[in-house]
């Protein structure tokens, strides 16, 4: 603090002070005092915290955190003003203030008022309500400034802003944070998703990308006044279990049946959703000083891949590290299920997703920091499946959409991964195709190429597809570093499709664990002409 001289109005020209932070590993600063010797009634008075630039407070940055206004004289928590300097007006900050160590910053007082009148001291100057001391040395390491405008400073070595600065002192020097995720919130789904079946109970929802699986519970509301096919809202606004489901949707048995097919619900229909991932990045705001240490750990639940065989709700019994501010990729899919699959399937109580964040420091002044208020964690997920005709006598062993539709049907198949090129129109006919491309095929994926093909008068989006024919069988691979090169050759050497002037590929992508993709690259097609 320095000792006092004199009042200095501040009006509309900001005044800074500038400090120096010896402690080399920094400092949290919690508050600082100010000295008044006159205040406005009504207006707000504010401060900041600056860097300092080539030796003046900085024009544009601020230190996050370190705005701070109070109100005016009459307020509660307002200025305080005193004749000798000894009264102190309070800037308490909201949490605090990182200030790293060995540099220098600016404290800026700022107001809009011409009423304010700040205690200074000055060199040589008489002290407050003293006629024989004087001020003979600068009691800070810093000197005084002044703006007209709060971008340019003009410095003033023989003056010093009166203030006290607090920092914060550390008791421990270890803590452990823990953090569980949030309820998953419903979603609003799209415009009357659900369907009903005259005659019969089965309600189906059309809910992409929810990531449940048969036997887990599923919770609608919003379901308008009508209800759906004769099924009443307070029939459907309720909690079922799912009986079947693919990547689009499920459907449920309700309690009682449909007097008709109908589609509605509603534009305000909402669901509980799980989800799933197998990439989790931990997007955190932190502050580690110099020789100190932050660590974060997390204890994960399994989920169940559409056309896996994954046992859900595996929750770890010991937590594994991971680095923050990065993803952190896993073969294995992971899930943060809603409050009710919890409690249902983990018991009450228990979160999918728990992280623990290790916290050492060195000394009493500096600690590492998480702002929670600005930290999340993201969760990154594939969707992909691998499918089978259920209604087939040869029906495989993977998961059976709730309608299927064959990859070779010229406007849509089922499969939830896949990629369709522009149509191509060449010049000339064709009567071959060679494709070409680059791929890694990790064991429990796999990935088929179609073709199609048209006559100039024909409408190519009317053709069907047809799988095309691989030419030398490849091992699958589990180094995503590792890609083998595949060929198709449609219509043989010579080429022998009808010709054509338009195709078009389409690639289809499979996995029964959806924490592993095949990954495709230098797609390349060459038409081949007679």
């Amino acid at each position: 603090m320095s000792i006092t001289t004199t009042g200095y109005r501040v009006g509309k020209q900001p005044l800074a002070q500038s400090f120096y932070v010896d402690e080399p590993r920094g400092i949290y600063c919690t508050k600082i005092d100010l000295f008044f010797q006159s205040a406005d009634e009504n207006a707000p008075v504010q401060i900041q915290l600056r860097p300092m630039v080539n030796g003046f407070p900085s024009s544009t940055r601020i230190i996050p955190g370190s705005i701070k206004s109070l109100p005016g004289s009459t307020f509660t928590g307002g200025a305080s003003v005193s004749t000798d300097a000894t009264t102190a007006t309070t800037f308490q900050f909201d949490e605090p203030v990182f200030l790293k160590g060995l540099m220098d910053y600016a404290l800026v007082v700022i107001t809009d008022s011409k009423d304010y009148n700040i205690y200074i001291a000055e060199i040589n100057e008489f002290a407050v309500g003293s006629t024989e001391k004087r001020v003979n040395k600068q009691p800070t390491l810093g000197s005084l400034f002044y703006s007209q405008n709060g971008v340019t400073f003009t410095p003033s070595q023989n003056q010093d802003l009166t203030f006290n600065l607090y920092k914060a002192k550390f008791k421990y020097n270890s803590a452990i944070v823990s953090l569980h995720n949030a309820p998953v919130p419903k979603e609003l789904l799209k415009n009357n998703p659900i369907v009903t079946i005259k005659n019969s109970n089965v309600v189906k929802v059309a809910h992409p990308n929810h990531g449940m699986q048969v036997g887990q519970p599923v919770v609608l509301s919003g379901v308008d006044s009508n209800g759906v096919g004769g099924l009443l809202a307070s029939t459907l606004n309720k909690r079922y279990n799912i009986t079947a489901m693919d990547h689009g949707g499920y459907q449920f048995n309700a309690d009682s049946s449909a007097d008709s097919d109908a589609i509605g619900g509603g534009s305000l229909v909402q669901s509980t959703k799980n989800i799933l991932y197998n990439t989790i990045y931990p997007n955190f705001a932190t502050i580690i000083p110099e020789h100190q240490v932050l660590n974060a750990s997390i204890k994960t639940t399994t989920g169940k891949s559409y056309a896996g065989a994954e046992t859900a709700f595996q929750k770890d019994t010991s937590f594994k590290s991971i680095r923050l501010n990065e993803n952190n990729t896993d073969v294995v899919l992971r899930m943060v299920a809603h409050d009710s699959a919890e409690t249902s399937e983990l018991g009450a109580g228990v979160k999918s997703l728990d992280m623990q964040i290790e916290m050492r420091g060195a000394d009493s002044s500096a600690a590492p920091m998480i702002d929670l208020q600005r930290s999340s964690v993201g969760l990154i997920s594939n969707i992909i499946d691998r499918q089978y005709d259920s209604s087939t006598s040869t029906a495989g062993s993977f998961n059976a959409p709730l309608v299927f539709r064959n990859e070779t049907d010229a406007r849509s198949g089922s499969h939830a991964a896949k990629h369709i090129t522009r149509k191509i129109t060449l010049e000339d006919e064709a009567v071959g195709l060679k494709v070409l491309l680059s791929a890694n095929r990790p064991s429990a994926t796999d990935f088929q190429v179609y073709f199609r093909t048209a006559g100039p008068e024909d409408v190519l989006s009317d053709q069907n597809f047809v799988l095309a024919p691989q030419e030398n069988p490849i091992p699958s691979n589990e180094d995503f570093n590792v890609k083998n090169n595949y060929t198709y050759l449609i219509g043989g050497q010579g080429g022998d499709i009808t010709p054509f002037t338009q195709f078009q590929i389409k690639i289809v992508f499979r996995s029964i664990n959806q924490a592993l993709v095949p990954r495709i690259s230098d797609l390349r097609v060459i038409a081949l002409s007679s």
